[in-house]
């Protein structure tokens, strides 16, 4: 049981770490990493939503579920069944509740760079406030893409 507890709260614990997708916010990994850079124009944005990492939850839920399953009966082939019945509600259950619990606010960023092409990148809302017509500045480390208002003068 104690076994049980521990990966229960192990679980919950991971499930609240989770990486800034802000562009103003990097993580350790980061830092002194070559980037790439580019300029442009934003010609487009759209208010999205970022859905949260579901992973942790089903992880969570399948296990309460399955113990709770597992303690319907006192007849093993029953408590069998219950608790893969219970796993597999709770990991659903779990899933969903992780979803909606970590949804953020998002922008898709719409913008024609220097190179002549155009891309799209989404990030969560920050501090920064963008337009269309806008100079961004869009840097790229370990294949994450990051837009910030381009400080040119």
């Amino acid at each position: 049981m104690n076994k049980i507890l521990s990966l229960l709260l192990l679980c919950t614990l991971y499930s609240c770490a989770t990486a800034s997708l802000q562009p103003d916010a990097y993580s350790r990994d980061s830092a002194q990493l070559i980037s790439n850079v580019l300029y442009g124009e934003i010609v487009g944005i759209n208010n999205v939503s970022i859905e949260g990492d579901i992973k942790s939850g089903t992880i969570l839920g399948a296990l309460v579920g399955g113990a709770a399953g597992k303690s319907i009966s006192d007849s093993d082939p029953e408590s069998e069944i219950g608790a893969v019945l219970g796993g597999a509600i709770g990991a659903t259950i779990g899933g969903n509740i992780s979803k909606k619990m970590k949804t953020t606010e998002g922008l898709q960023i719409t913008i024609n760079t220097d190179d002549d092409k155009t891309i799209s990148v989404v990030q969560e809302v920050s501090n920064y406030s963008f337009n269309v017509g806008d100079l961004v500045e869009i840097i790229t480390t370990k294949g994450k893409t990051r837009v910030s208002p381009a400080n040119l003068k």
